[in-house]
């Protein structure tokens, strides 16, 4: 498996060469905030400076060797010194009890305790408060690294205090490019740099027993919306949702739908050849529906599903929508 710096140095070179000169030049700070867009390797980039600041065997770069003991407990989450959070589950207690133990000495013959909150943006507003207090006063061996897909959700009390690192968002081309110089098919490499712009996720997603079971069932229904749209409702109810609960696809299956409503909207506008998925999206053109509230409809879906709204009725809804049921209901 390729190393997470491998990556940053063929696909982000200017956030290696930030570490590589910060580690190297010991000129590190107690705080640093992770910014990426959805599908950026911001939590594994942040799990390698955290092995940086504890690895015995750093390379060349003076960065972390990645598979020394050190680094493979940081990895695992057994790294004594080290606390990993999520941000959306982030509670008073937990703040405050971080706070206990980094009181404590260090136990580790590095002498650095470092914590890591994956997505602070979706913490809640009372426990950043708290934690706020806890970054206003560092101490000198204690580093915090925080993760964000949101920069400007995050409390400007938080980022001020924080040195950032974006991670740049690849362009579609781009990212089709090295995708393709991987040996991945042109078709598949454009509907994926649709879904997702993380390379290394994309290149094993493609690989995957998932990726081709979702398109599986993404050909079959979009077969059925353009020939019948009682057939497409009735064989996702009855096949292709319960097999994409069931595998825990439905979320991949509704980015590469809206993908493929975009790549409708798109060629037909633009009166160009589609990019994947030929024979149908050139029929979905021939469709007159308001491509573009489809596309908002599966967005909507895909938001009330991360906020815990009941499922099934969710997905029901969507499918009478994107078959010009009450769009706007």
């Amino acid at each position: 498996m390729q190393k997470i710096k491998d990556y940053l140095q063929n696909t982000q070179p200017i956030v290696y060469q930030v570490l590589k000169n910060a580690f190297s030049q010991h000129k590190t700070t107690h705080a640093y905030l992770i910014n990426g867009p959805k599908g950026s390797y911001i939590l594994p980039v942040a799990e390698l400076m955290a092995q940086s600041f504890v690895c015995q065997h750093k390379d060349e770069d003076h960065l972390a060797c990645e598979e020394c003991l050190d680094c493979t407990k940081i990895k695992d989450k057994n790294y004594i010194d080290y606390i990993f959070l999520e941000g959306e589950n982030l509670k008073n207690d937990q703040v405050l009890n971080l706070q206990k133990e980094f009181n404590k000495s260090a136990v580790e013959k590095q002498n650095v305790k470092i914590y890591i909150i994956h997505l602070i943006e979706k913490a809640p507003i009372a426990s950043l408060n708290k934690l706020l207090k806890f970054i206003e006063e560092p101490s000198s061996n204690i580093i915090a690294i925080f993760t964000t897909h949101s920069l400007s959700s995050i409390l400007p009390t938080i980022t001020s205090r924080c040195q950032i690192i974006h991670l740049k968002q690849f362009g579609h081309q781009e990212l089709v490019t090295k995708m393709m110089q991987e040996n991945i098919k042109e078709e598949d490499a454009h509907l994926l740099a649709l879904v997702s712009n993380d390379l290394m996720a994309n290149l094993e997603l493609v690989q995957s027993q998932t990726y081709q079971q979702v398109l599986d069932i993404l050909k079959q229904s979009l077969s059925y919306w353009n020939d019948n749209s009682n057939f497409f409702i009735y064989y996702m109810q009855k096949e292709g949702f319960p097999l994409l609960e069931k595998n825990n696809q439905i979320e991949f299956y509704l980015d590469c739908l809206e993908a493929c409503f975009f790549e409708t909207m798109l060629t037909k506008h633009q009166q160009q050849q589609p990019r994947f998925l030929s024979d149908i999206i050139l029929k979905m053109q021939q469709n007159d529906a308001n491509m573009q509230q489809k596309i908002m409809n599966i967005m909507i879906a895909k938001q009330e599903l991360l906020s815990n709204a009941n499922k099934m009725l969710v997905l029901d809804k969507l499918l009478i929508q994107l078959t010009d049921g009450d769009e706007n209901e």
